[in-house]
């Protein structure tokens, strides 16, 4: 490894231990953005910046290497501004007295119509996926990721009030998401899933806890999942399980993926060359790749023509042939995205800024649902608490359009499934109480 490379990547594997211990402290924290976060750094971030510095230092160049590696090291100190200082911002006394209160009834209604339709939409995208790549296809998967949003808001419901005969149809759907596990081998299902299920419990349930192996042993089954499943996948896919593990053992994976000899480009490598071929250009997006993301997912294609839809683009559109001309190095334009190179393709350095709001929205969420109960805060977390884990793999531009359907599904269910309610409340006589928990700088007050 480079010394200079094996310095920079130290520094970031610091970055990264901060946010696991710190979620390791108290294990209630593993819902909360900076574990998750630092937790996407330690599976894919980490490893293959130990690739970039020293088996694959090849491949990057010294620019590149550290143009990205610098965002990466704002990025992740502004998360932690922005999330670990506690709210200071006053609240009136008005304000304070509100709180957006669920329906239980509504919002598993709400759910488990959604399911419905997700899982029909998931049924007929498989049954089109091998006759076209673009038209129905693309609209079926975009309402199968409904699925998932509806089991959240059925699990939540069960939370609040529990039953079998509200469990039993939350098992059943989960069958489908189960299958992009066993069958697919995806990996963000698999690193994903199991936050949503928890969450509830989390928010809802003061004394629920994670043992600290427990979620050791996660992250290990987690590091399995992310290197050797794409290697098992293929197989899986025709349910040779067993002969996947004997055709390739996970020892023999793993020593693969990090070895020497390994010639398949990784997606952060890829992301550095990008980055630093933007830096040396200066040709910023500055929210036009927002656009052209729009014009991809939302303009319908079959219906105004598909000439007429790539004309609406502009810039440089989804192309990548720009960076091979600078460093004559070709990359593939879906897997040289992460959160860091989105926001330097952007904004430059100060791209930055956008990670510092991301961990003060997500820490004010936070308070907002476990300090107050606020139903808006809740359903938000429950759709949205594995953003801030992708940050360092995936794309943010990418993911943000993608949910947008999402997002206009969340405010639908605020506005059906919840209630704002008056509470009377009375001050907590410091003198009583040892630690007054403090929301927004204001006490917190107990109800009459």
């Amino acid at each position: 490894m480079l010394p200079e490379r094996a310095i920079c990547f130290f520094i970031i594997l610091a970055a990264t231990l901060v946010g696991v211990v710190w979620g390791l402290i108290v294990t209630r924290r593993v819902i909360e953005a900076p574990f998750l976060y630092a937790v996407g750094m330690l599976l894919i971030l980490c490893p293959q910046l130990y690739m970039v510095a020293g088996p694959h230092a090849w491949r990057v160049p010294t620019e590149a290497y550290w143009v990205f590696n610098i965002m990466a090291v704002l990025c992740t100190v502004a998360l932690y501004l922005g999330y670990f200082p506690k709210p200071r911002e006053r609240v009136s006394r008005k304000r304070l007295g509100e709180v957006w209160t669920i329906d239980p009834k509504r919002l598993y209604t709400l759910g488990f119509i959604t399911a419905v339709v997700g899982q029909g939409a998931a049924y007929k995208y498989v049954s089109v996926a091998n006759q076209a790549t673009r038209g129905w296809p693309t609209y079926w998967i975009t309402l199968s990721g409904f699925l998932i949003p509806g089991i959240t808001l059925m699990l939540i419901a069960y939370v609040h009030k529990p039953t079998r005969l509200r469990l039993i149809p939350i098992v059943l759907f989960s069958y489908y998401p189960m299958t992009w596990i066993v069958e697919g081998g995806r990996r963000s299902a698999t690193l994903v899933l199991p936050i949503i299920y928890i969450l509830p419990f989390l928010l809802y349930k003061k004394k629920f806890h994670i043992p600290r192996l427990a979620i050791v042993g996660g992250l290990v089954v987690a590091f399995v999942v992310a290197y050797a499943f794409p290697t098992w996948r293929l197989a899986w896919k025709e349910h040779e399980y067993l002969q996947s593990f004997r055709d390739y053992p996970l020892t023999e994976v793993l020593a693969n993926t990090f070895s020497e000899n390994t010639r398949t480009p990784t997606e952060i490598g890829d992301g550095m060359i990008v980055t630093g071929a933007r830096f040396q250009l200066g040709n910023y997006e500055y929210g036009m790749s927002i656009y052209n993301m729009l014009v991809q997912d939302f303009v319908p294609g079959t219906l105004i023509g598909y000439d007429r839809k790539d004309a609406l683009r502009v810039g440089a559109g989804v192309s990548h042939d720009w960076v091979q001309e600078v460093y004559g190095i070709p990359v593939k334009f879906y897997t040289a995205k992460s959160g860091y190179e989105d926001v330097f393709s952007e904004f430059s350095f100060l791209g930055c800024i956008i990670f510092y709001w991301i961990g003060k929205g997500f820490r004010r969420a936070h308070d907002a649902a476990t300090l107050r109960n606020d139903g808006r805060a809740v359903i938000f977390l429950c759709f949205f608490v594995s953003f801030p884990a992708t940050l360092a793999y995936g794309s943010l531009v990418f993911t943000v359009i993608g949910t947008l359907p999402t997002i206009v599904y969340m405010f639908l269910a605020f506005r059906w499934c919840l209630t704002k309610q008056k509470i009377e409340y009375r001050l907590v006589n410091p003198a009583f109480v040892p630690a007054v928990p403090r929301f927004r700088g204001v006490p917190v007050r107990q109800r009459v």
